[in-house]
């Protein structure tokens, strides 16, 4: 659909009183003010903003309330006394080209931002400054609230390319002035459907060595987006494409030389690209295991942890999706019978994990998860293959990784199996894998239910009875009663104080030899 007019009861009434405050502002004080950018994208695209394609609806069923504005003066005077009017934080975001946010202005929704920045020469300049021409649209705010509704101005032709759902650049240097703009071309693709135009994707692969000059940090904003859509793997494999992901991630590239063989129908690259789609089918309940299906839409909450302003856990899992295997090219062997082997593949890849991490600036939680799911990955294809899979093993998972990075796991290991097709993998070794993996979910809920039971004994009183301050001892302690518990030998405080009262005497002797 294409709008050639926005009227302002088409947009969200929160949105609506925000427009109609700084409009108000702006003509007070004589200033131009322009509705530009996203929103204004996404309704012309949708022509309801009740379906906007954003990312913001990528996250939580919230209206799109995050909106941008072109005004002709310093935007930080005119945002700090916007903000005396509507609330809001008020958050200058840069210098060389003036911008300042106003956030939190709605009090129930964290993610309703709007962003001013200075006006640079006369409307339609300011537009072709800008990335893509279906991104150079603007209203004039004061129109609009004066008249209920305006003219969607559109100098380069946005309005055709949003109606054909096509990405074009709007001038040949729009990448090099901002090799962001990289990344950002496959957020737009994925987000709101559109194709790359051809003369982009040649732009792109000319622009890619320039994402080594990029800040890691918006860089990583704009990936972790990309994989937070159902599109991720497709956007992958175009900026594989188009060179991007050699220069974004150069560690992937010897995932190529890693043969199909054995468990693996694909070579090591496209494996992990169909890892990274079969992840989005696992987060909707799309397994071959509906037992597992119906587990794991317990949890499924987890997924939408936040991580940071506009990402959530979907991201982290699929970015250590896609570090999974990094490992692999560094040691793989090859058996005298021609078998491929890949022995400590989960340790070297989480070091290498974690220096993409580092590099790319990851926040110290979303490192901490990563890495973990990289050095674990292969733990629950270690209890699928044991002779005999016991209640402390599966136990000792949860222990070592964590409930968030656990149930992440969980889910990797999924989508690892599906997307594990070769001669090797009979349907007893799937079977067994998803066996494992209901069996780590039920372990989980069992733990939980037992952490919401009143202790036997508490830290406090077993540092009275022994005479000990806080400490270790205590938490381990606390561990060996919980597993005497779920294993059945403990039921009662005074059994629980005699196997304490063993075991302590003992720890208590070895600390006592230590130097």
């Amino acid at each position: 659909m294409t709008a050639e007019r926005l009227r302002l009861d088409q947009m969200p009434e929160p949105l609506a009183q925000l427009v109609k405050a700084a409009a108000t502002l702006a003509n007070q004080h004589r200033l131009r003010l322009y509705l530009v950018g996203g929103w204004l994208r996404d309704f012309v695209a949708t022509g309801d903003w009740r379906l906007a394609t954003g990312i913001q609806s990528l996250i939580a069923n919230r209206q799109s309330l995050d909106i941008d504005f072109a005004v002709s003066s310093d935007p930080l005077p005119f945002v700090e006394q916007l903000a005396k009017q509507v609330g809001g934080r008020v958050v200058r975001l840069h210098d060389d080209l003036p911008t300042v946010r106003l956030a939190r202005w709605l009090e129930d929704n964290p993610d309703a931002v709007a962003d001013f920045t200075a006006l640079q020469g006369d409307l339609e300049s300011d537009l072709r400054r800008r990335d893509f021409t279906c991104n150079a649209l603007a209203v004039d705010a004061v129109e609009l609230t004066q008249h209920g509704e305006a003219i969607i101005l559109d100098p380069l032709g946005g309005l055709q390319h949003i109606a054909q759902r096509v990405l074009v650049l709007t001038h040949k240097r729009a990448l090099q002035d901002d090799p962001v703009r990289i990344l950002r071309t496959f957020r737009f693709a994925a987000t709101l459907g559109f194709a790359i135009a051809p003369e982009t994707k040649v732009a792109l692969t000319e622009a890619a060595p320039l994402l080594l000059n990029a800040a890691p940090e918006r860089l990583t904003m704009e990936l972790a987006w990309t994989l937070q859509t159902p599109q991720a793997a497709e956007m992958l494999a175009l900026m594989d494409e188009t060179g991007v992901l050699t220069f974004l991630l150069p560690e992937l590239m010897p995932l190529k030389e890693v043969p199909a063989a054995g468990y693996h129908h694909l070579d090591g690259f496209c494996h992990t690209l169909e890892a990274v789609r079969q992840t989005e089918r696992v987060l909707r309940g799309e397994t071959e295991d509906d037992e597992f299906n119906a587990l794991l839409s317990q949890v499924r909450d987890t997924f939408n942890e936040r991580f940071g302003y506009r990402r959530t856990g979907v991201w982290v899992v699929k970015f250590a999706t896609l570090l999974h295997d990094i490992g692999k090219p560094e040691t793989m062997t090859v058996g005298d019978d021609g078998s491929v082997h890949f022995y400590g593949h989960e340790k070297v890849g989480a070091e290498k994990a974690e220096a993409i991490c580092q590099r790319l600036r990851l926040s110290r939680r979303e490192k901490g998860i990563v890495v973990s799911l990289v050095r674990y990955h292969m733990r629950p294809v270690s209890l699928a293959g044991a002779r005999r899979l016991t209640e402390r093993a599966l136990r000792r998972f949860w222990r070592d990784l964590g409930d968030l990075a656990g149930i992440y796991c969980v889910a990797l290991s999924a989508a690892d199996l599906m997307a594990t097709q070769g001669a090797a993998m009979t349907d007893e070794h799937r079977q067994r894998h998803y066996f494992v993996l209901r069996r780590l979910l039920e372990t989980h809920f069992a733990l939980q239910e037992m952490r919401q039971r009143p202790r036997l004994v508490t830290g406090h009183e077993i540092m009275e009875r022994y005479g000990i301050g806080p400490s270790p001892l205590v938490g381990q302690a606390l561990r060996l009663v919980e597993e005497a518990i779920l294993d059945g030998r403990v039921q009662t405080k005074d059994e629980a104080w005699r196997l304490l009262d063993e075991a302590m005497a003992q720890w208590l002797a070895e600390a006592s030899q230590k130097p």
